[in-house]
């Protein structure tokens, strides 16, 4: 049919009809398939015949894409200075999947004086790990549990300082609390001197960390046990609606261009139903992301067994969260010693439970949408633990792409636009959440190439999680420089970095600049 023809059509339709009605009526994917012949044919296609070319027997599930924005990460600096540290700065290179290194350290460590600054815990590490092409993310506690000098950077009196001793004598009010045998200083949350100091601080940081590219995201932190939002283990007094909303802003006036982060307890932490509501909608709203620090930790996973531990699934709204979600376990060492961790890679039902630890986490990771994951652990024991789990969940975790087929006419007269379509599968729990670039290349098997560019039509920003998306393109004729036979031929960049995002396809389709070909058509 000619395109004036479909025009023609389509205008019969919207005069007689309401579209809203047309649109129940028909089929989705049926419209879908309505549209690609439409684009074809006002394109001057109508005359050729298209090849549909199913490319799932192409598929690779088992191969960790690692690819950029997702994955694992390691908790290199938490609870202090020395858990968790790597013997040999390359043993991530063997971690598949492995994205950045996570540091959470004690105020006191940075600033042991007032203005004066020491950077080394977090620069050494800078050093050590972006060289090798790691991200770092950040949070500074201003509440610790363990001691001097493995926990945090001062102690007074037998008192343990994460928030620095001089604030305290600046006049800033606290208490000291005692808790597995250990005295620390906790600060009031909304005392005006601490709020000054703090933000005073958070400039300094800002100004020397925010903005580089190296930084994956910054964790809020200054409210409760670990930055964690609770008081569990000190005063046992929830921060108020307004002592954490300030500490929101106060974050939000410093850091301009990296990625926040708020955990789930200090959004519903003692809070009443409005305000955790009011709470997360903020939060949310300024394209803040959440982080869970609940998943296998004891309590949670008998109480929240159907959620998978996950306190609050309703935080992980897909049409809410515009930003990447983040996963940590509680201490592997600790899931092991509550018995919820049986077997390799985590397999074994545990007595008297109904799921295996493994499910539990594969559970948490779909329901949280997690783009990155934490094991929170010494890297070798969980990779000896779990190397299979290990190799899946890099995969699971994010987005996680496969073309599933390509329709393309196998002739095309060289003077026509070329179109085609792909129908794309997001195998992941989560979208992407960075724009990346289809970049597309017909070449011949010797060599010879009549086209190279960009496919403007392409947005990988709606290849949703568990769906299938059919998108159309089209190559001027006017840039296709020869005729002859080709290889259609593409590969997903990100424009930033010029990194390439591998796709679940077999090796066997790559070429040596990382084009994927996919079919072939004959130009005349």
């Amino acid at each position: 049919m000619p395109c004036k023809g479909i025009l023609d059509l389509l205008s019969f339709i919207i005069d007689n009809f309401r579209i809203f009605y047309f649109i129940q009526f028909i089929n989705m994917r049926y419209l879908s398939v309505f549209s690609v012949l439409l684009i074809h044919s006002c394109n001057g296609f109508g005359q050729h015949t298209y090849t549909f070319h199913d490319l799932s027997h192409q598929w690779d599930t088992l191969k960790v894409l690692e690819n950029p924005h997702k994955g694992w990460y390691h908790h290199l600096l938490d609870n202090g200075v020395e858990n968790y540290t790597l013997s040999d700065t390359g043993l991530p290179d063997s971690f598949p999947g492995m994205d950045h290194m996570y540091l959470r350290l004690a105020w006191s460590y940075l600033e042991p004086e007032e203005d004066k600054f020491d950077w080394h815990y977090i620069d050494d590490e800078v050093e050590k790990y972006v060289a090798r092409g790691y991200k770092i993310a950040f949070k500074i506690a201003c509440k610790e549990t363990g001691k001097k000098p493995h926990s945090v950077g001062q102690e007074q009196n037998g008192v343990q300082y994460a928030t620095p001793v001089w604030i305290e004598k600046a006049g800033a009010k606290g208490q000291g609390t005692e808790v597995w045998d250990v005295k620390s200083w906790t600060p009031d949350w909304d005392d005006p001197i601490y709020l000054e100091k703090l933000h005073n601080f958070h400039w300094a940081f800002a100004e020397r960390y925010d903005g580089e590219p190296w930084v994956s995201y910054i964790g809020v932190g200054s409210i409760g046990e670990w930055g964690e939002g609770h008081t569990s283990f000190s005063t046992r007094v929830p921060p108020t609606f307004k002592e954490v909303k300030a500490h929101i802003d106060l974050h939000l006036d410093h850091y301009k261009k990296n990625q926040l982060v708020v955990t789930d307890d200090l959004l519903y932490y003692g809070k009443n139903e409005d305000e955790v509501n009011e709470l997360y909608q903020y939060a949310v709203s300024k394209g803040i992301t959440l982080r869970d620090d609940s998943l296998l930790v004891g309590y949670y996973v008998d109480v929240n067994i159907e959620t998978f531990s996950v306190s609050h699934p309703h935080f992980y709204d897909l049409e809410k969260l515009k930003k990447p979600t983040i996963l940590v376990c509680q201490h592997y060492h600790m899931v092991l010693e509550d018995g919820n961790w049986i077997g390799k890679n985590g397999e074994k039902i545990p007595p008297e439970k109904t799921i295996s630890g493994a499910d539990i986490l594969r559970g948490a990771i779909q329901t949280m949408l997690a783009t990155f994951i934490g094991y929170h652990g010494y890297l070798e024991q969980w990779l000896r633990d779990n190397p299979d789990l290990t190799r899946e969940l890099a995969n699971l975790c994010g987005y996680w792409y496969f073309p599933k087929s390509i329709e393309i006419p196998a002739k095309m007269d060289k003077a026509k636009d070329l179109g085609f379509s792909i129908t794309w599968l997001n195998k992941g729990v989560a979208p992407a959440y960075n724009q990346y670039e289809i970049e597309c290349k017909l070449e011949s098997d010797s060599g010879e190439i009549a086209y190279l560019g960009k496919l403007s039509e392409s947005d990988n920003l709606t290849w949703l999680p568990d769906s299938l998306t059919t998108e159309n393109y089209s190559i001027a004729s006017s840039y296709i420089k020869s005729k002859g036979i080709f290889n259609v031929k593409l590969k997903l960049t990100d424009p930033k970095t010029r990194e390439d995002v591998a796709l679940g396809l077999s090796a066997a389709l790559l070429d040596n600049q990382g084009f994927y070909n996919l079919a072939t058509v004959e130009i005349n």
